[in-house]
C-alpha cells in the first residue's frame, strides 16, 4: 500500500484595504438674484452692483464668466456699456453693496451686446480665477447707458444673465 503526502508551503501578503473618493468641484454665488432691475433708464444713466462668487471645490478648476439668455429690443444692448472688475483676493463685501471692493483687475469693458455674443458658454468664458481650494472673488459690474443712444431706443429693454462656472481639468 502507498501512501501519499498532500502538504505543500504557502505563504500570502496584503497591503490593506485600498479605497477611491472623487474630488468636488462647487460654487455658489451671493446674491443668487439678478443684481440689475433698472426701469426708466435715459442716456447718461449708470449703475454697479457687486457680486460674490465662492469655489468651495477640493479639485483646482478656472471659473469663467459667460453669458445666457441675452436678449434687446431696439438694438438697446449695444447701447450699453458693460464694465466687469474682479477683485484683487478673498470676499471683503456685502453684495449686492460695493463698498469695499478691493479692485484687482478689469475683465471686461464693451458693449452689452458684444458680451453676449462672444463670452456664451464654459469654453468661450472669460477667464476669472483658477482656484486651488475653497475661496472667493468679488465682481463688480457696471452698466451705462450711452450718452448717443439714440430716439429709437425709447421704450426699449435689454437682458442678460451673468453665469459663472467651475470645470476642473
Amino acid at each position: 500500500m502507498w501512501q501519499a503526502s498532500n502538504a505543500k508551503f504557502t505563504a500570502t501578503t496584503s497591503n490593506g484595504s485600498n479605497s477611491f473618493s472623487t474630488g468636488t468641484v462647487t460654487i455658489t454665488s451671493n446674491p443668487g438674484a439678478a443684481l440689475f432691475t433698472v426701469s426708466g433708464m435715459k442716456p447718461g444713466d449708470t449703475g454697479s452692483a457687486c457680486i460674490t462668487v465662492t469655489y468651495g471645490g477640493t479639485l483646482t478648476a478656472p471659473v469663467k464668466l459667460y453669458a445666457t439668455s441675452p436678449s434687446t429690443t431696439n438694438s438697446l444692448s449695444s447701447y450699453i456699456t458693460l464694465q466687469v472688475e474682479q477683485s484683487s483676493g478673498n470676499s471683503t463685501i456685502t453684495a449686492p453693496s460695493c463698498t469695499s471692493f478691493a479692485l484687482g483687475s478689469s475683465l471686461y469693458n464693451s458693449t452689452m451686446l458684444a458680451f453676449g455674443t462672444t463670452y456664451t458658454d464654459y469654453a468661450s468664458g472669460l477667464a476669472a480665477w483658477t482656484p486651488t481650494g475653497s475661496s472667493s472673488r468679488d465682481y463688480r459690474i457696471t452698466y451705462t447707458l450711452s450718452s448717443s443712444a439714440p430716439n429709437t431706443t425709447q421704450g426699449s429693454s435689454a437682458a442678460v444673465t451673468f453665469t459663472w462656472e467651475a470645470q476642473n481639468s
